[in-house]
C-alpha cells in the first residue's frame, strides 16, 4: 500500500499548488509580463516612429532628386541655348568681318585699278609728248632737205630707235 500512497493525490496539496500556481501567474503578469509588455510597445512606438521619418526621408530625398534632375535639365538647355547663341554670333560676326574684308580688297582693288589707269594714262601722255617732240624733229629735219626713199627710212629707224630709249 505504500507504493499507492506515492501515487495518491493530496486535495490540500493539490488546493495550495494551485493557489501557488495563480499566485505565480498574477506575479508573472503584474511584475514580468506588464513591463515587458509595456516595453515592447514603445519599442514598437519607436520603431514606427523611426520608420516614419525614414519614408519621409526617402520621399523627400526624391523630391530632391526629381528637382535637381529637373535643375540639370533646365541648365543643360540653358547651356545648349547659350552655346547656340554664341556660335550663332560667332558666325554672324564672322560673316561679317569676311564681308568687310572683302569690301575692303574690292575697295583697294578699285583704287589700285583707278591708280593704275592714272599711271598708264601719264605714262601714255609722256610718251605721246616725246613723240611729238620725236616728230617735229623729223618734221624740223625734213623741211631742212628734201627727203628720198632712203633719208626717209632712215628717219624711220631713227624715230624707232628713240622711241625705244625714250620707254
Amino acid at each position: 500500500m505504500e507504493s499507492q500512497q506515492l501515487v495518491s493525490i493530496a486535495p490540500w496539496t493539490l488546493i495550495f499548488q494551485i493557489c501557488n500556481l495563480l499566485l505565480l501567474v498574477f506575479l508573472f503578469k503584474k511584475f514580468l509580463f506588464g513591463p515587458v509588455t509595456e516595453i515592447l510597445e514603445k519599442r514598437k512606438a519607436e520603431i514606427d516612429v523611426h520608420y516614419a521619418e525614414a519614408e519621409k526621408a526617402e520621399s523627400d530625398a526624391k523630391t530632391l532628386r526629381a528637382d535637381y534632375e529637373n535643375k540639370m535639365t533646365r541648365a543643360r538647355e540653358e547651356a545648349d541655348r547659350v552655346i547656340k547663341t554664341a556660335t550663332d554670333s560667332a558666325h554672324a560676326m564672322s560673316d561679317s568681318i569676311v564681308n568687310e574684308a572683302r569690301n575692303e580688297a574690292a575697295q583697294l582693288k578699285r583704287r589700285a585699278e583707278s591708280e593704275i589707269e592714272l599711271e598708264r594714262r601719264r605714262a601714255f601722255d609722256e610718251v605721246k609728248g616725246e613723240l611729238g617732240e620725236i616728230a617735229l624733229n623729223i618734221a624740223s629735219q625734213v623741211i631742212d632737205r628734201e627727203v628720198s626713199e632712203k633719208d626717209h627710212q632712215a628717219f624711220i629707224d631713227d624715230f624707232i630707235r628713240n622711241v625705244g630709249e625714250a620707254s
